[in-house]
């Protein structure tokens, strides 16, 4: 019984860690948008689905894969844009899950002729589970035939718990800047399977960047034909953060990109290895639907063992309003969807 009671403790800390650490991560954030911030809910004049795949290290056993879907549509009489994502993220063995259905609104506020704002906020409903029959616990491998239970037989109440959840955020763009943040998790739900207070902290993402046009009409921003743009993104979470920052080249039909992550200033600073990756894009554009494919080439000390991470997106537009864009919108947000 007390080893027993030994493994059921060092479950609960392995769990208790997982909850906290486990997050949404797509290196293709901005073909995610929904997912990066409710502000770029409706953001194209018409209607967009999107759909993300991601499959990190998987030559680990028990894979980290990320599913996303969303729909959002801008109504134009109200400015405002609405839409709905759904998450699913699984980790481990175990089935370690996270679900997300959100609903999102945001608003398009015209501050001058060439600057926007737009602000956004995410109702959410998240699930979190377990799948407590795939753990092997150490003594199911025991061979003395002394234990006629296992350790799993004493926690299956260890299986899914439910929160609702707030996301808020605001963006500003021109014709070639833009500059944006989203607060994560304003209501610090409890994530616990054990029946314990296990808030989530709340998380801060930042981002922005710059677009460089290189052919086409500059004056509208949805003439270029070919551009180069630079961004980044920072996250913080829990005195844990990273930064992505890269370009993307960009000539219709096609897309290359190159992106780092990783704090190697920080990391030095405070004694821990903070080079994660070097992502590599591609991506090209048939009539409305879009698709991009990135590969994560990890540089950290896992370099060789996980097969670095995949990830593929698919975006499809419609309904557009040629005439309502002419009107209402000669400046369009200039960061890149792939």
């Amino acid at each position: 019984m007390k080893k027993r009671n030994l493994v059921l403790l060092v479950y609960i800390l392995i769990i208790s860690t997982q909850l906290s650490s486990q997050k949404v991560q797509f290196s293709q954030f901005y073909a995610a948008p929904l997912v990066l911030s409710p502000s770029y809910t409706g953001m194209i004049d018409g209607s967009r689905i999107v759909m993300n795949y991601r499959d990190q290290w998987p030559s680990i056993p028990g894979t980290f894969t990320t599913y996303a879907f969303s729909y959002d549509q801008y109504f134009s009489r109200i400015k405002s844009g609405m839409g709905l994502s759904v998450v699913r993220d699984q980790a481990g063995t175990g089935n370690l899950n996270l679900t997300d259905i959100s609903l999102l609104y945001s608003y398009d506020i015209t501050v001058s002729r060439h600057w926007h704002v737009r602000p956004g906020i995410a109702f959410k409903y998240g699930q979190r589970g377990i799948e407590i029959a795939k753990l092997i616990f150490g003594d199911q491998l025991e061979l003395d035939g002394n234990h006629s239970t296992s350790s799993n037989e004493y926690i299956t109440t260890l299986n899914k718990t439910g929160y609702i959840d707030v996301d808020a955020s605001a963006l500003a763009y021109s014709s070639k800047y833009w500059a944006g943040f989203t607060v994560s998790h304003l209501m610090r739900p409890n994530q616990s399977l054990i029946n314990i207070d296990s808030r989530v902290p709340m998380k801060w993402t930042v981002f922005g960047g710059y677009r460089l046009p290189i052919k086409g009409n500059s004056r509208r921003s949805h003439e270029i034909t070919e551009s180069v743009t630079f961004s980044m993104l920072y996250q913080y979470q829990d005195k844990h953060d990273q930064l992505d920052i890269g370009a993307y080249w960009k000539k219709q039909p096609f897309t290359l990109g190159l992106w780092f992550r990783g704090l190697p200033v920080a990391g030095i600073q405070q004694g821990y290895e903070a080079i994660d990756a070097v992502i590599v894009l591609i991506g090209f554009q048939v009539y409305d639907l879009k698709f991009g494919y990135s590969y994560d080439y990890t540089l950290s000390g896992l370099l060789g063992n996980t097969g670095g991470s995949h990830e593929v997106s698919l975006m499809y537009e419609f309904n557009k309003n040629a005439k309502l864009k002419r009107k209402r919108r000669q400046v369009t947000i200039p960061c890149p969807d792939f």
